[in-house]
């Protein structure tokens, strides 16, 4: 039963006696009412009225005194000094009792036994008259200074849990050998002492003191390019004076540099040393001009296959040299190296490898490793990583190797597109050509490293390429992309700890660890290092796959290898970057951007896989993305609301824009839908579907209004013609 109904009822003047029918009702006297029908007096009412209005809104302590009170004085005039502690006041007198006559707050009395039993422990002993004569705040100060005497006798041998309750003492522990003191009062919330230190009148001076403190201190920039030129140029300074900084001691014991030039006034420092990167940082970029890339530093030596791509062709070019060496340094000197490259996903992700592969470097739990090669080439306009499967596959399977030991992985899959017959069959010819010569198995290469490497063939799934639909796929599951988390670095293929990763950032790793990460980082811009397979098709004069330098302007890429666009660079219409996923950019853009993460993404865009799609003028941009969306509705697995059903209505407005059977407002309705799309799905097709359609709002949208007018003015011209003519 509410409190607040149990006041209303008892302040009632009933006229006849009152039945309590509620069951397990405490009362004053300690016993419980359970029985139904059972009539206590109003006298017991009034002291269960008492002690619940005392003990939920008073407490225990200010409850406890005021029933020790009551016991000793039961006078009118005692018991209204203590009514300024309850939020309701208590009645003089409420309704008559069995025999008809009222009672009056002094005939309530409190059984001695009740009241000694009902007693906390944690309350102060009241012993004598005096004490319990006293006010309740007289009774808490009169406690409080008790505790703080016991507190100060007890301080260097005890620590007290609870201040109110001093009985509750622990001892120090045997290694605390000091007494804990305190100054503070336990009884008070902690203070921060820091903000007691200075008052707030000397606040401005601490302040600015600071700042002076913090001027005078030279903070040392670790990418500084021109610690070594300082450093140079005062060891001349030194040498002009021809004497070298003596080490004197002071006055003080502290040791001064001085020179022979003490005619000047001044003492010269020695230049601080040079601060040392940590294991894993790409050194500052020096460069200012990007490209061409020479001979001799291309990674993929057979790219167009003028060479034999089988094993004795391919150690002649460099394969397989000192790998040995590479595996035996172990997996942390292998990751630090390719963190210190600086190579990122040539996926289209773009994560950073090295700290990609590092996930996996986890206190082994008794499940196995796995690294697995994505292979599943599926995006429209990339055509780089077969050209490494078909040509060069030995580079790719000894960068399976040395991942693997990085990862710690001891098996790994290469998951290739079925399409792909002639890849396969030469990656699969090239793995048993490295089992014969011992570069795979139980001590690959020499090293005592066990390394199985197996290729698994897919079904032609564009969403496979997704790395959480990879890994259900070679399980042997449909294709469908998991929730994360967990990450496949967790539990991955087979519920055991994988990582999935690119064709050509696994082909790259022996390079790097042979010629080292400082080498690979000196190509391209910061955050863009090295180099990197490009694929240009589409409205050139020579369709190619090449390797170039990172951060070279696009038009420069299109024009050196590709041999410009077909009409001239100002019949150019369009670019897609990165692949059929990312937004296209116009030909303004393409002028001036820099073709590498940071430099596409400025003109809002995406490096991607790095496969440019090249259009001209007599391109129909309208039906060329809407193909691409088509392509992307027909790809979705249907896991996903926003992509099952979004990329549906995608297609049907792109194809209503091709033919012009639209309405303008359609152009905004298409934008929010693919807003909505993007971000909201598993995984990142939803995404891919989502940007071309908005690169073609973003830069195209005066040629959809015109064809929706054009449509317009057609239509109602032929509706003219058909028209009846009134004579």
């Amino acid at each position: 039963m509410n409190t607040l109904l149990l006041r209303q009822q008892f302040s009632l003047n009933c006229r006849k006696p009152f039945c309590l029918t509620f069951p397990y009702l405490q009362c004053g006297l300690g016993k419980r009412t359970n029985r139904i029908g059972e009539q206590p007096t109003l006298e017991v009412g009034k002291r269960e009225l008492e002690l619940l209005d005392m003990r939920r809104n008073v407490g225990e302590l200010r409850a406890m005194t005021l029933f020790l009170a009551m016991r000793e004085n039961t006078s009118a005039s005692t018991t209204r000094k203590y009514k300024h502690w309850t939020h309701v006041p208590l009645a003089k007198s409420m309704s008559s009792n069995e025999a008809g006559k009222s009672v009056d707050d002094s005939e309530i009395k409190l059984p001695k036994e009740e009241t000694e039993s009902k007693m906390n422990k944690n309350c102060a002993k009241i012993t004598s008259i005096s004490e319990v004569r006293m006010s309740v705040p007289e009774v808490s100060k009169k406690r409080k200074e008790k505790m703080l005497a016991r507190i100060k006798e007890k301080q260097g041998e005890y620590i007290i849990l609870d201040p109110f309750s001093v009985e509750e003492e622990v001892k120090h522990k045997e290694y605390t050998k000091f007494p804990l003191k305190t100054q503070r009062d336990p009884l008070k919330f902690p203070v921060n002492e820091r903000l007691a230190e200075t008052k707030d009148s000397e606040l401005e001076a601490v302040l600015e003191a600071a700042k002076r403190k913090a001027a005078e201190i030279k903070v040392l920039d670790p990418h500084s390019l021109t610690r070594k030129k300082h450093a140079k140029k005062s060891n001349e300074k030194l040498g002009a004076l021809g004497s070298k900084p003596k080490v004197t001691s002071g006055p003080s014991g502290a040791k001064s540099y001085s020179t022979a030039a003490k005619s000047t006034g001044g003492a010269t420092k020695p230049p601080p040393p040079p601060m040392e990167l940590p294991p894993g940082t790409p050194p500052p970029q020096t460069k200012t001009k990007f490209g061409p890339l020479a001979d001799a530093d291309r990674i993929f030596t057979n790219l167009y296959g003028r060479h034999d791509w089988r094993l004795k062709e391919a150690m002649k070019r460099g394969d397989w040299y000192k790998t040995r060496e590479i595996v035996e340094k172990g997996s942390a000197w292998i990751i630090n190296e390719v963190k210190t490259s600086g190579l990122r996903g040539r996926g289209g992700a773009g994560f950073p490898s090295g700290l990609k592969w590092s996930f996996m470097n986890k206190p082994p739990d008794g499940r196995p490793k796995f690294l697995l090669v994505n292979a599943d080439e599926g995006e429209p306009g990339t055509c780089k990583d077969r050209e490494i499967l078909r040509h060069d596959p030995h580079k790719l399977i000894e960068g399976c190797l040395i991942a693997g030991c990085a990862m710690g992985a001891n098996t790994g899959f290469i998951y290739i597109r079925g399409e792909f017959f002639n890849e396969a069959c030469n990656l699969q010819y090239a793995i048993v050509e490295a089992y014969k010569a011992g570069y795979l198995g139980k001590n690959a290469c020499g090293s005592g490293y066990e390394f199985d490497l197996y290729v698994q063939r897919g079904a032609g799934a564009y969403v496979c390429g997704e790395e959480t639909s990879l890994i259900e796929s070679v399980e042997g599951k449909a294709g469908k992309p998991r929730n994360k988390p967990p990450f496949p670095a967790d539990i991955g293929v087979f519920g055991c700890p994988s990582t999935v990763t690119n064709v050509e950032t696994v082909a790259v790793a022996p390079a790097i660890c042979r010629r080292g990460g400082k080498w690979f980082a000196s190509f391209g811009r910061t955050r863009n290092s090295g180099t990197k397979l490009f694929n240009i098709s589409g409205h050139v004069n020579t369709p190619c796959t090449f390797e170039e330098e990172m951060s070279m302007t696009t038009r420069e890429l299109i024009e050196r290898h590709a041999g410009g666009v077909i009409g001239g660079w100002e019949n150019l219409l369009a670019i897609i970057p990165g692949g059929s996923s990312t937004p296209c950019i116009t030909q303004k853009d393409a002028e001036t951007s820099i073709h590498d993460y940071d430099g596409l993404m400025a003109v809002k865009s995406s490096l991607g896989t790095g496969a440019m799609i090249v259009m001209n003028k007599s391109t129909d941009i309208i039906k060329a993305i809407a193909r691409l969306a088509a392509f992307y509705k027909h790809e979705s697995c249907g896991q996903c609301t926003p992509c099952r059903e979004g990329l549906h209505w995608v297609n049907l407005i792109m194809q209503r824009f091709v033919t012009g059977r639209a309405q303008v407002g359609e152009i905004d309705m298409l934008w929010e839908l693919t807003k909505q799309i993007e971000g909201h799905t598993i995984c990142a097709l939803g995404d891919g579907a989502a940007w071309p359609p908005q690169g073609l709002i973003r830069h195209f949208r005066p040629v959809i209004e015109q064809r929706i007018k054009e449509r317009e003015a057609c239509d109602k011209a032929e509706a003219a013609a058909k028209a009846p003519i009134n004579v």
